[in-house]
């Protein structure tokens, strides 16, 4: 069945990101500090509707390769997807943010499965494996991992696990508009 794609109205993503900022998970991460790049990017951003349809795609294989690898735990949407400047005033794509269903730490054997799962998606998107994971204060174990262009995916879990991609990408507006929305 064909996907049919529309342009997000204005109000409706000014009001998503809105949102978002006031919607953290609750003594979570911030995005702010699951986004933090660990290379220096070098490569340039690539333009906003290449790099949403290659990240998004992303997304949904990794989330694909973690339902399969860690049965009874799905991923469903969390946040939509956005298109803001950052505070150093870069335009950053963020895909859809993904929550599981359940616990994975325990379920993953603390992470192990979720590095056997991501590791290979990540390879094909030109990203290096994971390469563990950071205790961050609060209790949240998060795991990241950054390609050549900067763009950043990282796996948050305490209770249920997060995932999110954030990517610096190529526009002169940086505005919401520019995401398609399926």
């Amino acid at each position: 069945m064909p996907k049919t794609t529309a342009r997000l109205s204005t109000w409706t993503v000014a009001c998503v990101l809105a949102l978002s900022a006031c919607t953290q998970t609750p003594n979570g991460p911030t995005r702010e500090s699951s986004a933090t790049p660990t290379v220096t990017p070098s490569q340039s951003p690539a333009p906003v509707a290449e790099s949403y349809a290659k990240y998004d795609s992303l997304r949904t294989d990794l989330a694909a390769a973690l339902e399969q690898k860690l049965p009874g735990i799905t991923w469903s949407t969390d946040k939509a997807a956005t298109l803001a400047k950052s505070n150093d005033g870069r335009c950053i794509l963020q895909p859809a943010s993904m929550k599981s269903s359940a616990d994975i730490v325990e379920a993953s054997r603390n992470f192990e499965d979720v590095f056997a799962a991501g590791d290979p998606v990540l390879g094909k998107y030109g990203f290096p494996a994971f390469g563990g994971k950071d205790d961050v204060p609060g209790g949240w174990l998060v795991t990241r991992s950054t390609d050549a262009a900067g763009a950043t995916v990282s796996i948050e879990a305490k209770g249920p696990a997060y995932l999110r991609i954030t990517v610096p990408v190529n526009s002169a507006s940086c505005s919401p508009t520019e995401i398609l929305s399926d």
